[in-house]
């Protein structure tokens, strides 16, 4: 793979980018989903339990947002070089 002018250090810079840019993604969503369901067993009194339907809604939209992320992240990166 040719070297693109990038070093060491800002390549490391740019991954760990990426990765905070995921975890911020699911983050977001996870909490998103914790806050509802504790707002409507509050309010309604429901008893809802974590099910494999929200994990799949926080890996799939953690995913694509984190993607987003990833380009923006891409865009700044090389406008700062």
């Amino acid at each position: 793979m040719p070297n693109l002018g990038l070093g060491n250090e800002e390549m490391l810079r740019l991954i760990a980018l990426y990765l905070a840019a995921f975890l911020l993604s699911f983050l977001c969503f996870a909490s998103i989903k914790v806050f509802v369901m504790i707002f409507v067993a509050y309010f309604y009194g429901g008893g809802f339990l974590w099910e494999s339907n929200d994990t799949r809604f926080v890996l799939v939209n953690g995913i694509l947002l984190g993607l987003v992320f990833c380009v923006f992240a891409t865009v700044a990166f090389v406008r700062k070089k």
